[in-house]
């Protein structure tokens, strides 16, 4: 059986030889045992004769029922006769297990049923099992491979072929799989070369004589390479090899002759296939080769036609679908030619779909066949520009069919294929045609990950952000084109493109001569240009062009330019399906000269169900609105769009102008019904649920995006929706949810894009979780996990060299801040070098390096900080931040005068930072020159966008409450609680001057102001930051003066205090030392405040406290009698605050006391300048001295002012003011 079978493959002439081993054979029959039965079966069933094979292995199990290895092979046999046996099958398999559960060949058989069956997780399970029993054993690890190959995990593949190669690193298999990999997913041509290359020195040492692996081969990636001439040039080979080896095989020649066309080498291909023909002169596959070579060589004729029916004819019921091809190429302006594609793509599809997802189901799918049908087919769609300057509604048809078999046949490619950049190009392209930019976009981005030189994908990222807006982004994408393929630069779409943007950014003379070039280039005869990006360059598209052009002509009041202009429009559009927008250009034109009824009345000529009603009728709305701010017109508008073309676009465009005149409700109502039409739109979804929002239907929105993320099941809306719960600070929900998420095993796979996905996750996560609690550092586990993934991710990326390199490092750098952030709490010198690491992906980040010198600076580390500050400056610098960070340095150092310098450097560029001028105020202050911060805050005031700035108030606020203008302050600094960046500190502020209300209280009468104050200040402390919260709560419950809070405050700080950095927060240590105060316990208040002196190093952030504690110390220390140390205690003071109201007035007593009247007089003053001239006692005292000192007329000044302000206040008319008039009359 053997010999027959070799002598007829190889066409041996010896028919005498082959008659005597035919009778041979009958009469081997006549007598044939079981084993001899089953031998010829299993031959047979090699052979893939499969029905013959079923007869000898039938007539074994006739003769020994029992015969276990036969009916092992009649499993075999039946599964690839006919797998819809399967029951029968899979029960001869378990009769045979049940006898023998390690029957290898068995437990191989039901695993390649169940493979068969698409139960691949199944498969893998008995697979298992095997390589288990056998773990040197290639079989059972290449079948699970075909299964992890059909579920396509690749992860898992990659790990299974390094394993089947390192027990056979010659595995066909294993390395044709490896080849598809580069080829098919990771279109990476060069890699895919080389793997070719290897794959065929394999074959030709190991399999020299099996040419069916080298055809197959050839067949199986020549169909899916995208016409790469590099992939295909070696494919080749493969089947030139096939064909050498077996000259006579007629499937082979015609191999080579499909490749040589799938080259553009119709005369090698024409040669190729006539020698096959000549071997089979009925052979299909060769009639078939010579009929394309015939088309693609002389075009349609009737000869080609002729041909065509009588292969058809030939054919029984299963035609070849390159025949409907050929047919609807030859019909191409017939309906019929619809239906052959149809049948054509159906023919296909159904070949494919009986094979499980493997390399044979791509030979069968042949994803260049089915492109090439879909190009045909794209002929037959209706038109749809590229370019959409405007929200435009290009054609009311239904939803039509052929768009959706369009669809369909392309997702079949890019599932199949998922790194086809041809295919997943022209999927873009439909997608973005068709309504759904935002998809469009994703695979054009996918196409830039995997050949970042693809020049058509960023024109079309250009084309969708042209049409959502996005001209910035359009922008880049165009110019990232351009350094790319510097031939774009040649191509009309190009310019075209780039005046659209200059338009936007509005550059009219710009955009005019950018239009001007598209049109030239299109115009000319000997057009010169880019013919690739400018194929699809359609009449809407032209006439977009010309109508931009008459356009920016008017706007620049080029009148005439743009009449000319139109007369070409005219000539080139009249009687076309774009007459209409000659109307919509000549309403231009009447625009621009000003003539606005005429522009009105233009427009009305387009009526309902005429081309571009929608684009006439949305232009006058925004006339009306803009022109003559007629509100109800403009709504009117789009409302008579709607009732005469009640589409889900029409909503949708009348949904976006109810929103542009701030009108949510209506807005949702019309978005409502669109959606309903379009439930999977997620620009819509999107769209709805901002209206929702807007208008402030929380609960709504929430249910709005979960019921479209359970429909649409798009990553884009489940993390819109989660930032909206996080919005809604709904933290708890955003936590299960993304946890849920998490836990889900399609949330476990290795690759790229669940891997982004999971960071993504979970990134959202830990944003929740600080926000709910900013001191818990319960996100440190999650960043940490986030900060692997990235780093795993941008280690594929630098070895693929697939997608954006520099982006996934930015990622991982900014990771790695956020880590830092958390971790600089507790492991201040891990969190540095976080930071240092973050840097080494993003140098000179900005960012980065300002939060690194700030960690520095809180490590009391200024070297450091001063040094990472200078690279800051060096890299930006007019960086205000780091300008702030180096004053704050100063500061730190008590070196006030460079601190002024840097910042009044910082605001002189930049007027409006309010982080420098509030740093600024504070400077001043501690410098005692207060006053002159009043020109910085004017300037800031000047340049202020809006008239009530939530930043600009926390100056404000900040500058009247230095001044004593306490009302004024809480006033300003109550607008600052609105700012993000400002909130803390500003309620912080606020609290210590309700605090300092009730202090300066005359009396402890609960009178109804010092109460409001206190029930301010206690609302106000949930907004303080955490750590800065206990001790100033301590300060508010001691405002009562009463034992019993003091008692309290005592028994819940006193543990604290030896807490990490609890001992250096100064209000807590004057909450502690108060409260002795109230127990009658003054020596431990003393000792408790002393620690303030020594063992707290002054800071800004402790700066106020610190000084509150030390003029306690102070004040008990003239109370005992120690006035030099209160002196020396009182000049650190004023080293740290030269503008220290008290610790002027504790000199000013001491001087006084020792009889120093001009020691006196001098601080008194000092005190009286400082405090505004507000604290009217401080007057009297500094009266007072002047009359001693005989300093009668600054005397009698002080006077004056306090009695204008206070008419009777006590002893200072009759004992100093009189008195001061009288000597110096004398």
């Amino acid at each position: 059986m053997a010999l027959i079978y070799s002598h007829k493959l190889a066409s041996i002439g010896d028919k005498e030889n082959l008659y005597n081993l035919e009778a041979k054979l009958k009469e081997e029959r006549k007598h044939a045992s079981t084993t001899s039965l089953y031998y010829a079966g299993l031959f047979l069933s090699f052979t893939a004769k499969y029905e013959k094979a079923a007869d000898y292995i039938n007539k074994c199990l006739r003769k020994d029922p029992n015969y276990t290895d036969a009916v092992v092979l009649k499993s075999w046999n039946d599964m690839y006769l006919d797998v819809k046996m399967h029951m029968s099958i899979q029960d001869c398999l378990e009769l045979v297990l049940s006898k023998n559960d390690k029957n290898v060949e068995a437990l191989l058989g039901l695993a390649k049923l169940k493979y068969l069956m698409k139960e691949h997780d199944l498969s893998n399970l008995m697979l298992d099992k095997l390589i288990i029993y056998y773990p040197r054993e290639v079989v059972p690890l290449i079948e699970k491979l075909k299964n992890e190959f059909a579920m396509q995990k690749w992860e898992a593949v990659n790990d299974t072929i390094e394993r089947v190669l390192s027990l056979e690193p010659t595995n066909s298999e294993a390395l044709k799989i490896k080849v598809f990999i580069s080829l098919c997913k990771n279109s990476d041509y060069i890699e895919t070369v080389d793997q070719l290359n290897t794959f065929f020195n394999v074959l030709e040492n190991e399999e020299t004589h099996n040419a069916y692996q080298f055809y197959d081969t050839a067949q199986i990636f020549s169909k899916a390479c995208g016409r790469s001439s590099t992939v295909m040039s070696q494919v080749f080979r493969f089947a030139q090899y096939a064909s050498q080896m077996y000259s006579n095989n007629v499937d082979y020649l015609s191999e080579v002759g499909y490749q040589c066309i799938l080259q553009g080498k119709y005369k090698d291909a024409l040669s190729f296939f006539k020698a096959a023909s000549k071997i089979d002169s009925n052979s299909i596959t060769a009639l078939c080769g010579l009929t394309l070579c015939e088309m693609y060589e002389h075009g349609a004729s009737d000869q080609v036609s002729q041909q065509v029916e009588l292969l058809f004819e030939m054919q029984g019921n299963n035609k070849f679908p390159i025949l409907y091809l050929l047919s609807a190429q030859l019909n191409s302006k017939s309906p019929n030619a619809i239906s052959f594609l149809s049948q054509a793509i159906e023919s296909q599809l159904k070949i494919a779909s009986t094979y499980p997802y493997s390399l044979v189901y791509l030979k069968h799918l042949d994803p260049e066949f089915l492109l090439q049908v879909f190009k045909e087919y794209k002929r037959h769609l209706p038109k749809k520009p590229f370019v959409i300057t405007s929200y435009i509604l290009y054609s009311q048809e239904d939803k039509n069919s052929s768009t959706d078999t369009c669809f369909n046949v392309l997702k079949a490619i890019c599932s199949a294929c998922p790194g086809l950049v041809p295919a997943l190009f022209e999927l873009a392209k439909l997608k973005f045609q068709f309504g759904q930019p935002l998809e469009g976009e994703k695979l054009a981005l996918q196409i830039g990950d995997l050949d970042n030189t693809h020049a058509g994908s960023q024109v079309l990222l250009t084309q969708i952000f042209i049409q959502l807006q996005q001209f910035s982004k359009a922008a880049q994408c165009l110019e990232m084109c351009l350094s790319y393929n510097f031939k774009v630069r040649d191509s009309a779409m190009y310019h075209f493109l780039n005046g659209v943007i200059l338009k936007s950014f509005n550059q009219p003379q710009d955009a005019l001569s950018s239009f001007s070039t598209s049109i030239q280039i299109l115009t000319s005869k000997n057009n010169s240009g880019n013919k690739q990006i400018d194929a699809e360059f359609n009449i809407i598209d032209r006439a977009t062009l010309y109508f931009l052009t008459i356009e920016v002509q008017s706007i620049l009041g080029h009148f005439g330019d743009a009449g000319k202009t139109m007369q070409e429009a005219i000539q080139e559009f009249s009687y076309t399906s774009e007459e209409n927008r000659l109307l919509i250009a000549r309403a231009d034109i009447a625009l621009g000269k000003g003539d606005i009824d005429n522009a009105l009345d233009t427009l009305n000529e387009v009526k309902p169900g005429q081309p571009y009603y929608f684009q006439a009728h949305s232009k006058m709305a925004h006339i009306y609105l803009k022109e003559k701010k007629d509100r109800a017109m403009f709504t009117n508008c789009f409302k008579e769009i709607v009732t005469n073309h009640p589409m889900a676009d029409a909503h949708t465009m009348m949904g976006d102008a109810f929103m542009s005149i701030h009108e949510p409700v209506q807005a949702a109502e019309s978005y409502d019904i669109a959606f309903k039409g379009n439930p999977t739109n997620i620009q819509l979804v999107k769209k709805l649920g901002n209206a929702l929002m807007k208008m402030h239907e929380y609960d709504k929105a929430i249910q709005h995006y979960e019921n479209a993320i359970n429909l649409c099941n798009d990553d884009d809306l489940r993390f819109e929706y989660l930032e909206l719960l996080i919005k809604l600070k709904q933290y708890d929900k955003v936590d299960s949810v993304i946890s849920s998420e998490l836990n889900q095993p399609y949330n476990k796979d290795k690759d790229t894009p669940t891997l982004t996905r999971r960071i993504k996750l979970l990134l959202i996560q830990a944003k929740s979780r600080e926000l709910k609690n900013p001191t818990a550092t319960n996100t440190n586990l999650i960043l940490t996990e986030a900060k692997d993934l990235q780093g795993a991710v941008l280690k594929r990326v630098e070895i693929d060299s697939k997608g954006d390199l520099q982006e996934e490092k930015e990622k991982l750098s900014h990771i790695l801040c956020l880590l830092a952030k958390v971790k600089s709490v507790k492991e201040p010198m891990t969190a540095a070098n976080l930071l240092s690491e973050a840097l080494i992906y993003s140098p000179r980040n900005p960012d980065t390096l300002l939060a690194l010198s700030k960690l520095y600076a809180q490590m009391n580390n200024p070297e450091k900080c001063e040094q990472t500050c200078s690279v800051l400056l060096n890299a930006d610098p007019n960086n205000e931040s780091a300008a702030v960070m180096m004053a704050d340095l100063a500061f730190r150092k008590v070196d006030f005068d460079t601190a002024q310098r840097h910042l009044s450097q910082i605001l002189s560029v930049k007027p409006k930072s309010c982080e420098a001028l509030a740093q600024l105020i504070e400077v001043q202050w501690r410098r005692g020159k207060l006053s002159e911060v009043e020109t910085m805050m004017e300037q800031a005031r000047q340049v202020m966008e809006k008239r009530e700035d939530p930043e600009y108030s926390y100056c404000e606020g900040l500058y009247s409450a230095y001044l004593g203008k306490v009302n004024s302050a809480l006033r300003q600094l109550n607008v600052a609680r609105r700012s993000a960046r400002c909130a803390s500190g500003a309620a912080k502020r606020m609290v210590l001057l309700c605090l300092s209300q009730h202090a300066h209280s005359d009396t402890l009468r609960e009178d109804d102001t010092r109460i409001l104050a206190l029930r301010t200040a206690e609302k106000l402390l949930a907004e303080v930051n955490p750590s800065e919260r206990k001790g100033l709560q301590a300060l508010l419950q001691l405002a009562s003066k009463q034992k019993s809070n003091a008692e309290r405050v005592l028994q819940e700080l006193l543990p604290s205090i030896s807490e990490e950095g609890a001992h250096e927060d100064p209000y807590l240590i004057l909450a502690i030392a108060n409260a002795y105060n109230i127990v009658k316990q003054p020596t431990r208040a003393k000792n408790i405040l002393k620690r303030t002196i020594s063992s707290i190093p002054w800071t800004p952030e402790k700066a106020d406290g610190l000084e509150k504690c030390w003029l306690e110390v102070a004040d008990i220390q003239i109370g005992s009698g120690r006035t030099e140390a209160a002196k020396e205690l009182l000049a650190k003071v004023l080293i740290h605050n030269k503008s220290c109201t008290a610790a002027y007035q504790y000199l000013g007593y001491l001087t006084e006391k020792d009889q120093n009247y001009k020691g006196a007089a001098q601080n008194y003053e000092q005190a009286w300048i400082h405090s505004a001239k507000s604290d009217l006692s401080i007057g009297y005292k500094l009266a007072y001295a002047n009359l001693k000192l005989k300093k009668y007329p600054e005397c009698i000044v002080v006077c004056r002012h306090i009695l204008k302000v206070h008419p009777e206040y006590p002893k200072i008319k009759k004992e100093i003011f009189e008195k001061a008039k009288t000597n110096l009359r004398t």
